[in-house]
């Protein structure tokens, strides 16, 4: 339900009605260094374990897993919804929650004010350069786009010259230093001259949910240039994660449903087809704010990605993050075309709209890419059986019984095994493995694994201190956290900290539906036993050498695979990447690293 209020509010209400506020107003507090301690009011104790950490606004009990920022503590002691304790806490502390926009100095917001006007500027400049250039009206052509539709989403084409949309904003009096704070342009690395950032591309201007142009996505139209696309630099105008290309359209025709794609011409190409409903993230994997935007309008999302192995995975990865929030997710499965805007260029509108009814939630789309990978149709019992198994654990960690008694009768219909033995097995799996995928709840804490722990003790290390992150962010960001919260957290902070802002606990905490996810991510943020940054270095071994191990794993699968096939030269390959991939790990182990 965040979603539904302006985030800035938000912020300006949990600064407002800060933890130790609110929650000294329901039970004793007793200081205890920088934190308090109080007996929880959500489980019957006699000795405190509630802890509030006022400097990050998040509290924790470590008795029962209750946790979260201020709005969550009224919501459970008050017993109300995420809105009604929204309202609750506005009117205590005098914060109009339906004012739109935060209180910015007059000098910052003159600066985001002449950054919108030079966005707008360079767009119609873009816009106007479309005209006279013959390749880039060729390319447009090429793509089905007419001229409504150009006009519709303000489609340009930025010169193939060094200094062409430089010079003429330069006459309209910006300098050369809002010119870099744009990312609009590159500084030369020789001397303080700079040039234009987009040359010889096609155009398509990024707005905000309020249709402000805020940044810049260029495309190639010369099939030698590389890469293929570029987007502007991150601003202060402009943060890729938490922005949708075409919400300012969209959410005017987003009624029932939205459509999630992955690029600009996806959008723009079904947009020509007449479907009016579909937004991209931008040119960055899918985050929680993105979410977060769309359900402000909808509870409905179709993705539709590219149909090669990069989108499959990446639709499935988002319709997770999508249903793990309490969206409707289904995925639309193309055939016959790379991606939506091949498909609707092929068949037309109305056969893309079609496709809809047969789109599926991300466990069955798992379950059925499941089932292809048997190679003979299920027609014998241990294929059947492998199936069976395979596809039980795809649905053991759903919470919601009725949707999991959904899924085992289409698993039940695919293997012939009968529901009563995939119940008893569904069953015993969840007493073999009560870590959940997501590892979300405290309860869960006694049984993690080393890479695990190491994945928490970096989030509660950096989440407090940009400082350190900026001296190790070149090896954080080669690391693959689990998939899960544990993922979305650090990419948060990374987000946060690359912008060059503060990464905000009891703001993230805000953003979360889920309950475990609540108490999770509280526990994590509030443990000082992780603060020790002389241990980064360590944790971060860790995480690498478990990465590497599950390439090490994938390259023997690799290997083993094309030794039945006789296939010598692809696993003398294959075994070469594994001895390369040792001797790395020999290589952290020892120290090196």
């Amino acid at each position: 339900m965040a979603g539904f209020i302006n985030q800035g509010k938000l912020d300006e209400l949990l600064f407002k009605a800060d933890i130790l506020s609110v929650a000294g107003s329901y039970v004793n507090l007793i200081k205890a260094g920088s934190l308090y301690k109080a007996i929880c009011p959500f489980h019957n104790e006699k000795t405190p374990s509630l802890i509030i950490t006022p400097s990050k606004g998040l509290f924790h009990c470590f008795g029962c897993g209750a946790g979260g920022n201020a709005i969550n503590f009224i919501m459970k002691i008050e017993n109300l919804s995420f809105i009604e304790s929204v309202k609750l806490l506005s009117e205590r502390y005098s914060v109009d929650i339906d004012f739109d926009g935060d209180k910015k100095s007059a000098e910052e917001a003159k600066a985001k004010k002449r950054l919108y006007e030079l966005n707008k500027d360079a767009a119609n400049l873009f816009y106007m350069n479309l005209k006279s250039s013959q390749s880039a009206i060729d390319y447009i052509k090429k793509r089905g786009l007419d001229k409504e539709i150009v006009k519709q989403f303000g489609i340009g084409y930025a010169k193939n010259e060094w200094n062409d949309l430089i010079n003429n904003l330069l006459k309209k009096g910006y300098t050369k230093s809002e010119f870099l704070k744009s990312g609009l342009c590159i500084k030369s690395a020789k001397n303080d001259n700079i040039y234009d950032k987009f040359r010889d591309r096609v155009i398509f201007p990024i707005q905000d949910v309020a249709g402000k142009v805020i940044g810049f996505g260029g495309r190639i139209i010369n099939s030698k240039d590389t890469p293929k696309y570029l987007n502007t630099s991150e601003t202060e105008i402009f943060v890729k994660g938490r922005h949708l290309y075409n919400l300012n359209r969209a959410k005017f025709h987003c009624k029932d449903y939205l459509i999630l794609v992955e690029g600009y011409m996806d959008v723009v190409g079904l947009a020509s087809a007449g479907i009016e409903n579909a937004v991209a993230s931008l040119g960055t994997a899918f985050t929680r704010y993105q979410a977060n935007l769309i359900k402000q309008y909808t509870n409905t999302v179709y993705l539709s990605y590219d149909s090669d192995s990069a989108g499959i995975s990446a639709a499935m990865k988002n319709a997770q993050l999508l249903d793990d929030m309490a969206l409707d997710a289904k995925i639309i499965i193309l055939k016959d075309a790379k991606d939506p805007d091949e498909f609707v260029a092929k068949f037309g509108g109305e056969k893309f709209l079609s496709l809809l009814n047969s789109a599926v939630d991300v466990y069955i789309f798992r379950i059925i890419a499941l089932k292809r990978s048997f190679k003979d149709g299920l027609a014998s019992d241990e294929s059947k059986s492998k199936f069976a198994g395979g596809a039980i654990k795809i649905i053991q960690e759903i919470p919601d019984s009725i949707r999991v008694e959904q899924y085992m009768e289409y698993i039940a219909k695919a293997s012939g095994i009968a529901k009563g033995i995939l119940r008893q097995q569904l069953e015993k799996n969840k007493q073999k493995e009560p870590l959940g995928a997501k590892l979300q709840t405290a309860k869960k804490e006694s049984i993690k694994q080393g890479p695990i722990t190491a994945q928490e003790k970096i989030i509660n290390i950096l989440s407090n201190n940009s400082e350190i992150y900026q001296k190790y962010k070149n090896k954080i960001k080669n690391l693959e956290f689990n998939e899960g919260i544990l993922k979305d957290i650090i990419e948060f902070i990374i987000i946060a900290y690359d912008s060059e802002k503060k990464f905000n606990p009891s703001e993230y905490i805000s953003l979360l539906n889920d309950e475990n996810d609540i108490q999770y991510i509280s526990k994590i943020l509030l443990d000082d036993k992780f603060t020790d940054e002389s241990k980064l270095q360590g944790y971060i071994n860790v995480i690498s050498v478990d990465n590497i191990n599950m390439r090490i794993k994938e390259k023997k699968s690799v290997y083993n695979n094309a030794l039945k096939c006789s296939d010598i030269s692809a696993a003398n390959e294959a075994l070469m990447q594994i001895n390369s991939l040792k001797r790395a790990v020999d290589l952290i182990k020892g120290g090196a690293i």
